[in-house]
């Protein structure tokens, strides 16, 4: 896929509508969270994932969960901007633009709004130190499938299939294993992905458009 080209009208339409409706709906989403409107939303999610509660579950979104992680996910970024650059044209930027983007915009929101973690239940694993909204790994992993997604996809195929449905089952099961492990309200969970999306389509009007070049 090649970001080198200028922006069409039709493209600039599509992507202002996408960043109007996801900024609209973080901002509505935040503003719920903080006055306490989705508190019985999210004491029934969290409620739900706890009664499935099985060891297997337990092992399975333990590990997936990693994936979501800067651990994980900073040594893939170095290595993938190494070696899909040269194969990518603007892949540096976009992937760059939207995975710092984001990080940066979650962890200022993480700590201006201080959403204290969920308490209703056990947590799996240890409680994260930092507050809750919204979830870093579920913004990170979801902005790095996207992109990596928009970049590399090239039409229907075996891979393309394959590689959609891999980067989904990833993006999908992070974000679950937040609520699952007792780690994350719902309303943080789709919070990182609202964050993620702003700043995916964000690098794509920035990169297309010729900002940077």
């Amino acid at each position: 896929m090649q970001f080198n080209e200028k922006i069409t009208p039709d493209e600039q339409w599509l992507l202002s509508i996408i960043l109007v409706l996801a900024i609209s709906a973080f901002i509505a989403l935040t503003f719920f969270m903080r006055n306490g409107y989705l508190a019985q939303f999210d004491h029934a999610v969290l409620n739900g994932f706890h009664k499935i509660k099985s060891p297997a579950l337990d092992n399975f979104f333990s590990g997936i969960t990693w994936l979501g992680s800067m651990w994980v996910l900073l040594p893939l970024y170095i290595v993938l901007t190494l070696w899909l650059s040269r194969y990518f044209e603007n892949f540096e930027k976009l992937l760059g633009i939207g995975f710092w983007g984001s990080f940066i915009t979650t962890y200022a929101l993480k700590f201006e709004l201080d959403r204290r973690r969920p308490h209703f239940f056990p947590t799996i694993n240890e409680l994260p130190i930092d507050p809750s909204f919204p979830s870093a790994h579920t913004s990170q992993i979801v902005v790095f499938t996207l992109l990596l997604w928009l970049i590399v996809y090239n039409g229907p195929s075996l891979f393309g299939t394959l590689f959609t449905g891999t980067l989904v089952f990833i993006a999908l099961g992070v974000a679950l294993s937040r609520m699952y492990l007792q780690v994350h309200f719902p309303s943080d969970v789709l919070a990182g992905g609202l964050i993620a999306l702003i700043w995916s389509y964000t690098a794509v009007w920035v990169v297309k458009s010729g900002v940077l070049t």
